[in-house]
């Protein structure tokens, strides 16, 4: 192991180790209700960025680009929910309420964009930012189609895109370490959005297609193509390469492959977790681990606030990362 991540090597051990188990998740489910979602959410997100910071302080160049590229995603959560905000009519107020305070570690100039009219003038707006080859593509998207899940799937994919470049950046070492956590996140992303766009939202094959990423060697440009054509459920798995075939032979429903997905990625961020030789990959798998750890407890918080049983809150634990 390089000298300059021993630090980085210690620090993900520690950080691994405050990961909540199964059996302290499940006690959440008996904790009092609480009252405000958004709050939780954010004062559980500065826990997460503060030990996000911690990983990236030792790290520069592509590498501690590629890390602070990922939380950006953050970014583009908020983005979507002014987007949405603005669309329902809200205010500025009530947008604000729906935020998270990212700190300085954001990039996103979210006074200026609340202030905008309208769509086409945000994403004008953001293409002075660092986001602008993302806004440029959202924007050439919305012109042509004015449909807000088109605007989400084409930030979503330059998005991802962008990611990939940045794993493709890193030296060939770091790469294969890297691989498995990347390849199931696009398959995970391709395959649900797929499913979405095919199925509960009936575009057709090509401007599916045109919506997705591939860049994974699963599914990739030539089987893509093929899935896209297909108009069932069944089939699209019956046609889906191994290891994928296999782990969503018997899934029924778009909910099903979505929570298979969620748990493969689990599995293979926790299995690099384990390596006994330190990579970078291993920071990251963490940062993935930590991320699905916020995302079940929001679930339960919100699944309490709405009453509902806990076998239903625990059905809705698996939602994708991405």
């Amino acid at each position: 192991m390089r000298n300059q991540y021993a630090y980085l090597n210690a620090r993900v051990s520690i950080l691994a180790g405050r990961l909540l188990s199964e059996k302290e998740l499940m006690a959440l489910l008996n904790q009092p209700e609480t009252e405000n979602y958004t709050k939780i959410e954010q004062a559980w997100l500065m826990r997460m960025l503060a030990d996000f910071q911690v990983l990236v302080r030792p790290l520069s160049g592509g590498v501690r680009e590629l890390f602070l590229y990922w939380f950006h995603k953050r970014d583009i959560a908020n983005l979507k929910t002014i987007i949405r905000g603005k669309v329902a009519g809200l205010n500025t107020i009530a947008i604000s309420e729906q935020l998270l305070d990212l700190g300085e570690i954001s990039a996103l100039p979210i006074k200026e964009l609340l202030r905008t009219e309208d769509i086409g003038e945000l994403l004008r707006h953001l293409e002075n930012t660092a986001y602008a080859s993302i806004a440029r593509h959202a924007r050439r998207v919305y012109e042509k189609e004015h449909q807000i899940y088109s605007l989400d799937a084409a930030i979503d994919r330059h998005y991802l895109l962008g990611l990939v470049q940045k794993v493709q950046a890193l030296e060939s070492r770091e790469q294969q370490y890297f691989y498995p956590l990347i390849r199931i996140l696009m398959d995970s992303f391709n395959l649900i959005w797929l499913l979405r766009y095919r199925f509960a939202y009936q575009l057709s094959a090509a401007e599916t297609y045109y919506l997705l990423v591939p860049k994974s060697s699963r599914l990739n440009r030539g089987v893509l193509q093929k899935l896209v054509e297909i108009n069932s459920l069944p089939e699209v798995i019956a046609n889906l390469p191994e290891p994928l075939y296999t782990l969503l032979l018997d899934a029924d429903n778009t909910l099903t492959v979505e929570k298979r997905l969620t748990m493969e990625i689990q599995r293979i961020a926790e299995l690099t977790l384990t390596l006994h030789q330190f990579s970078l990959a291993k920071a990251f798998a963490y940062v993935l681990l930590r991320e699905m750890e916020l995302r079940r407890i929001m679930a339960i918080v919100k699944g309490k606030q709405m009453n509902l049983k806990n076998d239903i809150i625990l059905s809705g634990m698996t939602s994708p990362i991405l």
